[in-house]
């Protein structure tokens, strides 16, 4: 591992302790690379220490002020949407976000987005989309098989936000084992949401071991499009450490089984033990090869926080042990249902189906995408050797 990347692993580790006591000296022809790399993952309150009576200070700790400027207005509008729901009789479950934030030693120090809220009974979405549209949230095309995307503005403020409404915790996998494991833990059936208080407002949110669940299947989401930034990986090794004694870990051990993502949580969970501090007593039976572990981590570090831009990715993107024409015909099937939900339910329409997605697919690879038909399949073929280190679906052993 590079040297810049164990310094920087010092600052996030003791950063997540709230280690005040820790001190590291960053030198001169460092202090450029650092700086980059804590902003390219929005994790510069971690490393600000290090950059006292620096060339650098003033403006990382200007926009250490910034994030948590932004923590304070993403935490309104979350408390302005799911009232404008509960209020209403639409609940809704928060997912991420605030709820995690405060997991941190200094919530603001952890970067928020957009606002993720799960509506898990399928009666209620259509509710949620007309309570948000008469109340001034704007909905944004985008091909997604798992969420609606809003944008509200405040009106004395002029700022906006981004909502994604998510009627699926995670989007499909070409994988049907793993889509049917996670309909049914996450359906109304089977989801008991528990209340939790942030900030002196009252959310639902997911039972412990249903979100650390949840949180594996982000990532693996994030990894197979696009790569994830280090702060999942913080997200994870905190919200383990806050609430193991309220997980089932044999439940996850059943459910990533099920899913065949177990090597995964085995990488994630040593990942976390060897670099961010996670306690070698929480689950302690499960174990990973570490250099297999720090290859993971390295291609996290390299890829950014949340790697490209997922929405260039093929949606529906999986594990293959070989890449023929029936893999692509299998992923424009995804492509396919993700496009078409409705007339897809109907197989006597397939046919006509598949040559439309196949045109919309060409359409948007040189107007999304803004490449070739080549380079898009030369980039799946390669985005699929990334599933080989991690040992999911088909290639899974478990």
């Amino acid at each position: 591992m590079k040297p810049l990347y164990n310094i920087y692993l010092l600052f996030i580790r003791s950063g997540l302790k709230n280690d005040t006591s820790f001190s590291q000296v960053v030198s001169v022809e460092e202090q450029a690379a650092l700086a980059a790399l804590a902003e390219e993952h929005r994790t510069i309150p971690f490393v600000l220490p290090g950059f006292r009576n620096t060339p650098f200070y003033s403006a990382m700790l200007q926009k250490t002020k910034n994030m948590m400027l932004n923590y304070y207005q993403i935490d309104a509008f979350t408390r302005h949407t799911a009232s404008l729901l509960k209020e209403n009789g639409v609940p809704c479950i928060l997912l991420k976000g605030i709820s995690l934030a405060a997991c941190y030693p200094v919530p603001e120090y952890r970067k928020l987005g957009d606002l993720d809220l799960y509506i898990n009974k399928p009666e209620n979405l259509g509710k949620a989309k007309a309570l948000l549209e008469a109340h001034g949230y704007r909905e944004e095309k985008e091909l997604s098989d798992h969420h609606l995307t809003y944008r509200y503005t405040f009106p004395k403020t002029g700022r906006s936000f981004l909502l994604e409404l998510h009627y699926r915790v995670v989007g499909m996998y070409q994988y049907a084992p793993a889509n049917q494991t996670v309909e049914e833990i996450y359906s109304s059936l089977h989801l008991k949401p528990v209340q939790k208080t942030f900030n002196g407002f009252s959310y639902e949110v997911l039972p412990p071991t249903e979100y650390v669940f949840y949180m594996i299947h982000h990532m693996l989401k994030h990894y197979l499009y696009s790569g994830f930034g280090i702060r999942l990986l913080c997200d994870f090794t905190l919200y383990l450490q806050r609430y193991e004694r309220e997980i089932d870990f044999s439940r996850i051990h059943q459910w990533c089984e099920a899913s065949r993502i177990s090597h995964l949580y085995e990488i994630i969970l040593e990942t976390c033990r060897l670099y961010l501090g996670l306690s070698a007593s929480i689950d302690p039976e499960i174990k990973a090869d570490p250099e297999t572990s720090e290859a993971f981590l390295i291609r996290i570090l390299e890829d950014g926080d949340m790697g490209a831009d997922v929405s260039q990715a093929l949606v529906g993107s999986s594990s293959y042990r070989k890449i023929n024409l029936l893999t692509y015909f299998r992923e424009g099937h995804v492509q396919m249902k993700v496009r078409f939900p409705k007339a897809s339910r109907w197989p006597i329409l397939w046919p006509l189906l598949w040559p439309a997605t196949f045109f919309c697919f060409l359409k948007n690879t040189y107007t999304i995408r803004n490449t070739t038909l080549r380079q898009t399949l030369k980039d799946f073929r390669k985005s699929n050797q990334k599933t080989t280190l991690i040992q999911i679906f088909e290639n899974s052993d478990s």
